[in-house]
């Protein structure tokens, strides 16, 4: 095993080599070339999709690396980094068949190597957590009822009804649902209760069945900010090109997936739309999961248009009908099949029209509700602000916090005039990595922030807006904080430091402009964010106390780890810096702090 690690690790060396050396080939961080006329700056400066493309690899690589020194967190932060950047890639307008190619290939390996090596990330964090149930369900319960098997039991077919159906198939997932998933299944049926009285007149609107509405159950968990391996985002999962289509926006500042209310409206456009075209809703829902071109081909190779008869459909396909006919038939019923019928009070807000751009935290400091509400209230928002182009931004505040808030946000600085943010005027034979290197930000953060679409959309003139570190750091350190500094010491990892202060890795990098810097060294010293009259009560154990380590298992909470060390959950939250995180995952370290004796 120890040589199998370690011939893993070599490889994975190599591997990170080899995509720098592609990275240095492609991103010249020094030279600034001078061009004699327009065509020649043009024609010599490296795609975007070179340039993007040798980022993600080598967020993947760093990812191996970080798994075989089982650094947790960093595995977990280089995966979203590198999947975050495969995404912004897809959004790009100018791939040859040969760049298509290569993403593709590449997009296959790092989402099976997610899929077979670190499934043990997904936990309850809502980013990958819902595919991850799906592969579960795929290995280990659907395929155990071999194909053609089985006899479909109709138990529901109401006209304007979603057609409910049973078998044994579904019946298998239920009792998954009903046992291992347990807890994370209620969790879901628990979110339901926020959206629902939203959501299905939306559907009404256009004419679907009601049951539609537990769609978002199954590619979601009524999540907004759920993410899959396959790009696509929010509750409805929709991947960034469909989304377009039926109007959801995505850019740097915003993502309109993300939003309950305009991400419904998006998804019964096309949900309606499917059906006009298949007339029948399992085919339908089958296209929303696939597309409708690889459905139609699917028939035609068969010559049925049965969906339960496909077996050319890919086998994701296959399961996502029966998946979703478990997970409706427990939420319609839920006390039937163990759940508890418990739903979260409906999601209520005040709409607060601003004609300007404002920082979370300018706005927490002058209405009282903090920056973390904020960004609940507004899933849609990318960033730590409002969107600086936008006149006329419908801001959502809890309900009750919107009086009187435009008058005091006019007091507040516009965001414009702040120092963090940068502009630079593209010169004659800058390139986009000459940039981002000047300014210590990424390439794809440049190009996402500009939404920047083709290496033509850079010209001499063009005034850019620059994401940099400083501007970085006006999301990471709040008003309430202050920065603490530590020096690196030989063996720590940037997991251990943001445990230490309970900070995440994240803010860390951004703060101390690591985006490029993939490690650290001995000796080096960061920039911390603490808690104001907090700053030591991270760096070293409190007195009198012992601290402890514990690795998270799977299928473990917060309140099970504070019960076993017998320590208050609260004080849990606060060591760990937990209060804006729902859900630990499986691998994660959790510092404890345990009285001498107890």
């Amino acid at each position: 095993m120890i040589i199998k690690k370690y011939i893993h690790f070599i490889f994975s060396t190599i591997l990170i080599l080899n995509s720098r050396l592609i990275y240095s080939d492609t991103i010249d961080s020094t030279a600034v070339p001078v061009y004699e006329n327009r065509d020649d700056l043009d024609n010599s400066r490296p795609e975007l999709f070179e340039l993007m493309f040798a980022e993600a690899k080598t967020f993947y690589v760093d990812a191996l690396i970080a798994a075989h020194f089982n650094d947790t967190s960093e595995v977990k932060y280089c995966f979203d980094r590198s999947f975050e950047i495969m995404a912004e890639i897809s959004d790009l307008d100018t791939l040859t068949l040969l760049q298509e190619d290569d993403f593709s290939r590449f997009y296959e390996k790092i989402t099976s190597d997610f899929q077979q090596s670190f499934s043990y990330l997904n936990g309850d964090s809502g980013t990958y957590g819902i595919a991850s149930v799906r592969d579960e369900l795929m290995e280990s319960v659907i395929d155990t009822v071999a194909l053609g098997h089985d006899t479909l039991i109709i138990v529901d077919d109401r006209p304007g009804h979603f057609p409910l159906v049973s078998s044994k198939q579904i019946d298998r997932i239920i009792n998954y649902f009903q046992t291992r998933e347990h807890e994370r299944f209620q969790q879901w049926l628990n979110n339901a209760g926020l959206y629902k009285e939203h959501m299905i007149p939306i559907l009404k609107e256009f004419g679907l069945p009601e049951e539609i509405f537990y769609l978002a159950l199954i590619e979601s968990g009524f999540n907004p900010i759920a993410y899959s391996y396959a790009h696509a985002a929010g509750q409805w999962q929709f991947i960034a090109s469909t989304g377009a289509m039926y109007g959801l926006k995505r850019n740097w500042w915003i993502d309109e997936r993300r939003d309950p209310i305009k991400s419904t409206y998006a998804a019964a456009k096309y949900l309606k739309k499917l059906y006009e075209e298949f007339d029948d809703w399992f085919l339908a829902l089958a296209a929303y999961n696939t597309g409708e071109m690889r459905v139609w081909r699917a028939i035609r190779r068969e010559g049925t248009r049965d969906y339960w008869k496909l077996r050319s459909l890919p086998k994701q396909t296959r399961n996502y009908i029966p998946t979703m006919m478990a997970g409706m038939s427990i939420a319609l019923n839920p006390e039937k099949y163990g759940f508890e019928n418990n739903p979260e009070e409906t999601w209520k807000w005040d709409d607060v029209t601003i004609d300007r751009c404002y920082e979370f935290e300018d706005i927490a400091r002058i209405s009282g509700i903090s920056s973390t509400v904020l960004k609940d209230y507004n899933p849609e928002l990318r960033r730590w602000m409002t969107p600086p182009e936008s006149d006329n931004y419908i801001l959502r505040v809890p309900v009750g916090k919107g009086a009187g808030l435009v008058e005091k946000l006019t007091e507040l600085p516009d965001v414009e005039t702040k120092p963090q943010w940068t502009t630079h005027t593209v010169q004659r034979g800058q390139t986009m990595s000459y940039i981002a290197h000047k300014y210590g930000t990424s390439v794809s953060a440049l190009i996402s922030a500009n939404n920047i679409r083709n290496k033509n959309q850079l010209k001499v003139g063009q005034v850019l807006k620059i994401p940099t570190s400083e501007y970085y750091a006006a999301a990471t350190v709040s008003s309430d904080q202050n920065i603490a500094t530590h020096t690196v010491k030989k063996g720590e990892t940037l997991s251990e430091i943001g445990e230490q202060y309970g900070v995440s890795i994240s803010k860390i990098r951004s703060l101390n402009n690591l985006y490029g810097k993939r490690f650290i060294y001995p000796g080096q010293r960061l920039k911390i964010p603490v808690k104001k009259n907090q700053a030591t009560q991270y760096a070293s154990t409190p007195s009198g106390k012992t601290k402890i380590i514990h690795v998270v298992k799977k299928g473990e909470t917060l309140s099970e780890i504070a019960d076993a060390y017998k320590v208050g959950l609260s004080n849990l939250r606060a060591w760990n810096n937990l209060y804006g995180s729902r859900f630990i995952y499986p691998g994660q370290k959790i510092i404890i702090y345990k009285s001498a004796g107890t």
